[in-house]
C-alpha cells in the first residue's frame, strides 16, 4: 500500500483504517472545493429561476430570447463545477482500486458516455427550454413529459449527470472520485426534495 493508495479488500475496507483514510482524502482542499462547486451550482440554478420567475429579470433585460442565454450561464456554470471536480480527482488517480487497469478504463467510460447520452436524450425530449428552466421564463408544457427518459427516471438529467461521474470515479479508481458522486447524488435528491 503505498501513501496515496489503499488496498482494497472487504475486511479492510470495513474497518476503521479504511475510515481514516477516507476521512483524510475527503478533507483536502481539492475534494472540499470540489463539493462546494456542485453546493453552489445546483443553488446557482435554483435561486436564478426562482428569480426569473418572481421578477422577469433576465427577460427584462435581455428580452424574449433570455432562455437561450440563461442555457448557456447554466452550461457554463456546470463546466467550472466539472473543472474543479476534475482537479480533485486526476491528482487522486489509483487511490482506491476496485478493477484491473483496463476493466477500470472500459467500465469508466461507458458510465461517463452513458450518462452524456442520457442527459443528451433528456435534452431531445424536453427540448432547451424544457431542459433549462423554461418554465421560470413562462414556457410551460401542456402536459407532464413520460416519454424518452423520463418513461425510466423521474429526473434523468440528475441521473446522467451522476453516473458520468461515478464513470470519472472508476476511470480514474479515485476514492474522491467515487465520494463526489455520492456527494452529486444527495445534493440532488436535497435540490428535488425542497427546492425544485
Amino acid at each position: 500500500m503505498g501513501a496515496f493508495s489503499f488496498e482494497v479488500t472487504l475486511a479492510r475496507i470495513t474497518g476503521p483504517e479504511f475510515i481514516e483514510f477516507l476521512w483524510e482524502k475527503i478533507n483536502t482542499a481539492p475534494c472540499q472545493v470540489a463539493i462546494l462547486a456542485m453546493i453552489l451550482h445546483v443553488a446557482n440554478y435554483n435561486l436564478t429561476a426562482r428569480f426569473e420567475y418572481n421578477t422577469r429579470g433576465f427577460t427584462k433585460v435581455i428580452g424574449k430570447n433570455a432562455i437561450y442565454f440563461y442555457a448557456v450561464y447554466l452550461i457554463l456554470s456546470a463546466l467550472i463545477r466539472d473543472h474543479f471536480i476534475h482537479l480533485a480527482v486526476a491528482p487522486d488517480a489509483g487511490s482506491l482500486v476496485f478493477f484491473p487497469a483496463t476493466v477500470a478504463t472500459v467500465l469508466g467510460a461507458v458510465c461517463f458516455v452513458s450518462g452524456a447520452l442520457l442527459n443528451l436524450w433528456t435534452l431531445k425530449s424536453l427540448g432547451i427550454k424544457g431542459m433549462y428552466n423554461g418554465d421560470s421564463f413562462g414556457f410551460l408544457f401542456d402536459a407532464p413529459v413520460e416519454d424518452g427518459p423520463y418513461q425510466y427516471f423521474s429526473d434523468p438529467q440528475y441521473v446522467g449527470t451522476t453516473l458520468s461521474l461515478v464513470g470519472t470515479g472508476i476511470y480514474y479508481q479515485s476514492v474522491i472520485g467515487y465520494v463526489l458522486a455520492i456527494d452529486m447524488y444527495i445534493i440532488f435528491w436535497i435540490s428535488v426534495m425542497f427546492f425544485e
